[in-house]
């Protein structure tokens, strides 16, 4: 989909959003290739509109950026995501919740969601400004686990503000200075801060002409402001205030990670790659919007969703007293959407997701497929015009050289000569670009159009210094995938 229609789209979603949730107010944005190409917003009768520099609390978009922090300490040698957060919390060692016979958690279960503790929503959300003493306190007299780490996800904010510690006692910093020093300053993301100075400002943004959204709370009655909470113990989970811009910068950040951006970034392509990948699977659902099915898990601070038709969507959702907010963008694509709603618990996870999946939809199939062929060796793509020219005409020499020592083995080589000059008379043949199938840099498969009927071919390569091919077949019918 071309930007002009994209925008349309979404402004128009948006508008229906605000009206069908009662949101006085979203912001919201497109981004392409890294670069905020749209932005928009919307706000009820009387209010003046949003913009994309207007900061709204994030919420719990915020654990991207607690996440993004412990790979870059894990990647300076400062901390291991395997040590246990006993390590580092030396106080909270025996009364994370776990048998004593069972396994501590660690700093990758916290994480990946999966320490062990029961979903926190929304006590969590209320324990935004508790003094760090206080959370310590909390620590010590002990916690609750509904299981040992490791084994199920299970969505706890609990785990963040522990990561919020684990990171401050590394360091011996404040857990706010090392995101902002890390993360904030180098991407140059002004007016992203943990604190609000009144309504106009950020207290430690350097930007002093922020305009800080009001947040609203239903009541009986209505809508209600909702005062804006201090930092505290449990900002890691939440407490982020930020602006389409900014936000649109830090989605751009991470997903060119899936290209080949340059490596001297706050953190490495490789360590936003990890962020990005499953850990954990969630649940599997049916997707209503591709008509497909997609597999939702949980990598570190981020979810991912991989839908059957679409592929992969990497999102985050944000839901605090007086606000909601969501990221999300397809890498294969490199389209993202962001929007912030100034009521509390907005569902804009509700509204993004179909809109985003509607503009990548005619394009997804095709940018997925040519990731994946970009992606494999160059030796597999030799290895596919090898299994052509044997197709074409068969050449026991090139066996020999080509073949790994288990071809002859599983089939005999005679067996395998008849079986493909039988189907080489269908020739002669062209390769069809759009159905190839990628399993691996090194496993492919591909159709061969023929003048008197189609050939499927598929190479699969060893793992030597330099690979020849382990499996050489041709399949007269499309084999069962």
């Amino acid at each position: 989909m071309d930007i002009a229609r994209a925008a349309a789209l979404v402004d128009e979603r948006m508008a229906q959003a605000a009206d069908e949730y009662a949101i006085p107010a979203i912001a919201y944005g497109l981004v392409l290739g890294g670069e905020l190409v749209h932005a928009g917003a919307v706000a009820a009768e009387g209010e003046r509109p949003p913009t994309r520099s207007s900061a709204f609390r994030i919420a719990s978009m915020t654990k991207s950026f607690t996440a993004a922090t412990v790979l870059a300490l894990r990647d300076r040698g400062v901390l291991a995501l395997d040590d246990p957060v006993g390590t580092w919390l030396p106080w909270a060692a025996e009364r994370l919740g776990q048998p004593a016979s069972g396994p501590q958690p660690t700093i990758r279960h916290l994480l990946t969601m999966t320490a062990g503790f029961p979903t926190d929503d929304p006590w969590g959300d209320r324990q935004e400004s508790l003094p760090l003493a206080d959370f310590d306190a909390l620590v010590a007299r002990g916690l609750s686990a509904c299981r040992p780490p490791g084994l199920e996800f299970e969505y706890a904010n609990l785990g963040y503000a522990l990561l919020g510690r684990v990171i401050a006692q590394a360091t011996g910093a404040d857990y706010r200075q090392v995101v902002r020093d890390t993360l904030l300053v180098p991407l140059g993301m002004e007016r992203t801060a943990y604190d609000v100075d009144g309504g106009t400002t950020r207290a430690s943004a350097a930007s002093p002409d922020t305009r800080v959204m009001t947040g609203f709370h239903p009541v009986a009655g209505g809508l209600v402001p909702e005062p804006a909470t201090a930092s505290g113990a449990f900002s890691p989970m939440g407490g982020l205030w930020s602006t389409v811009e900014d936000l649109a910068r830090w989605i751009g950040f991470l997903e060119a990670a899936w290209s080949d951006d340059p490596s001297d970034t706050p953190l490495s392509r490789w360590s936003r790659r990890e962020m990005q990948r499953p850990h954990i699977l969630a649940r599997v659902e049916e997707s209503a919007g591709s008509g497909g099915a997609a597999a939702h898990s949980y990598g570190m601070g981020l979810h991912v969703s991989d839908d059957t038709r679409l592929g992969r969507f990497v999102h985050h959702s944000g839901g605090y007293p007086g606000f909601g907010s969501h990221m999300r963008w397809h890498p294969d694509t490199r389209w993202g959407i962001v929007a912030l709603g100034n009521r509390t618990y907005a569902p804009l996870g509700k509204a993004c997701p179909p809109i985003l999946e509607e503009i990548v939809a005619d394009e997804a199939a095709q940018a997925g497929r040519a990731r994946a062929v970009n992606g494999l060796w160059p030796r597999t793509r030799e290895a596919m015009a090898v299994a052509e020219s044997l197709l074409a005409f068969w050449d026991d020499g090139i066996v020999d050289e080509w073949g790994a020592m288990n071809l002859d083995l599983d089939q005999s080589r005679a067996e395998r000569r008849a079986h493909w000059q039988a189907l080489g008379h269908r020739g002669p043949f062209h390769r069809d670009d759009d159905a190839i199938e990628v399993r691996s840099p090194a496993h492919v498969r591909w159709r061969a159009e023929g003048r008197s009927g189609d050939v499927w071919l598929e190479v699969l390569l060893t793992p030597e210094s330099r690979p020849r091919i382990q499996t050489l077949a041709a399949y007269g019918e499309r084999p069962i995938p």
